[in-house]
């Protein structure tokens, strides 16, 4: 009995793994973008900065900031893209470390 408990638990384990694997490489396809004053930021779901346009107007005093600020409002949208799509493997439960 524990035995065929124990294999059905790793199956699921096996099958979870390669749902794991699929979204992890739709993530490195998804693309999210932050915007903060004259600078634009996209990142890919798997937290790479992809580009990172600057406006040829934009203010030197005030550009730290706004790529500072962009960059961040891309990667949270990148990490809630992962959460959200996480919760359809792990049914909601919140594994720590994940992304």
């Amino acid at each position: 009995m524990i035995f065929g408990n124990m294999g059905d638990m790793m199956k699921m384990a096996k099958e979870m793994q390669g749902q794991l694997k699929r979204v992890k490489d739709e993530l490195s396809r998804d693309i999210f973008e932050g915007t903060s004053g004259e600078v634009v930021v996209t990142v890919s779901g798997d937290m790479e900065v992809k580009d990172v346009k600057i406006a040829p107007n934009a203010n030197p005093g005030k550009l730290e900031k706004d790529v500072k600020e962009a960059v961040s409002r891309a990667l949270k949208q990148a990490k809630d893209g992962a959460a959200q799509k996480m919760k359809g493997i792990t049914g909601g439960m919140n594994l720590p470390g994940m992304f």
